[in-house]
């Protein structure tokens, strides 16, 4: 084999092929899904990638997360783009990764290495309630478990999330050895747990239980559909209908780029074509 190193271009590059590929199943299959994250801040305000952002992030309701993964067939889109859903390997009971295996990503804070190329992440969309005061709680004990997965399976020591959350491990050095113990297995179960508690379909409001913004991810259902096309690297994809409070609430005023100290990626990886000789 012949391993050479991907510039963030080529990253970039590589996860706009796998984007490219789940819009047309999803369109093929009329599955609903939303641009999210760091990618909608830069449809929106770069018309792509934000320039040193690396990964691709959507979410989507979770009837259709369920409905992808049944029609999927042996895990792949196509012969190179593979579906990784369990949850032992991607780390939440909420989230699929699609990779192109014709690269590798060598992951530099992660105590578990697992084989996985390029990637697009996608997140399920649940319901939660509607009274904000349970919702918060709803959120927070979801965190307090994907934060004691996270022990489990990466370096001690490692930049987290936040500033404050990278200080925060040192503060639970004492309890490490205990959190370890339960195992991440387990966390994964009693996050599992939370996410299905409330059904997508019954509620008035959702989120993204298992992502980082808590309740600022909240939407409406409402909210959500029907979805709109905005631009996205000289291609059209799909957002929520109401994208404009999603960004507000998630990010303040999206449209300012950061300071130039914090434009960087908040992934620690090398990336490779691998190809055979």
């Amino acid at each position: 084999m012949s391993n050479s190193l991907l510039t963030l271009a080529d990253i970039q590059k590589t996860e706009l092929g796998v984007l490219e590929a789940f819009h047309a199943f999803c369109e093929k299959n009329h599955l609903r899904y939303y641009l999210s994250g760091g990618t909608l801040i830069g449809a929106i305000r770069h018309k792509g990638f934000i320039p040193w952002d690396d990964d691709i992030d959507l979410c989507m309701p979770r009837p259709d997360f369920a409905k992808f993964l049944d029609l999927v067939q042996n895990n792949t889109i196509n012969s190179w783009y593979k579906v990784i859903s369990d949850p032992e390997i991607t780390g939440s009971p909420s989230l699929m990764r699609i990779y192109d295996s014709r690269t590798q990503v060598e992951f530099e804070n992660i105590r578990m290495q697992s084989k996985i190329g390029c990637w697009i992440d996608i997140f399920a969309l649940d319901g939660v309630p509607a009274c904000r005061f349970w919702r918060k709680l709803h959120y927070r004990r979801m965190r307090i478990i994907m934060d004691c997965m996270l022990c489990c399976v990466t370096k001690f020591g490692g930049e987290r999330r936040s500033k404050a959350v990278t200080m925060l491990q040192y503060l639970i050095t004492p309890f490490l050895p205990f959190i370890r113990m339960i195992g991440h297995k387990k966390w994964l179960r009693l996050g599992n747990d939370i996410a299905n508690k409330y059904k997508y379909d019954d509620c008035e409001y959702v989120g993204v239980i298992a992502g980082s913004g808590l309740d600022n991810e909240t939407l409406r259902k409402a909210d959500m559909d029907p979805a709109v096309l905005v631009e996205f690297e000289n291609e059209v994809f799909c957002t929520m209908r109401n994208y404009e409070v999603y960004l507000t609430n998630m990010y303040g005023d999206y449209m300012t780029p950061p300071p130039e100290s914090k434009r960087k990626s908040r992934h620690k990886i090398e990336a490779y074509w691998v190809e055979a000789d």
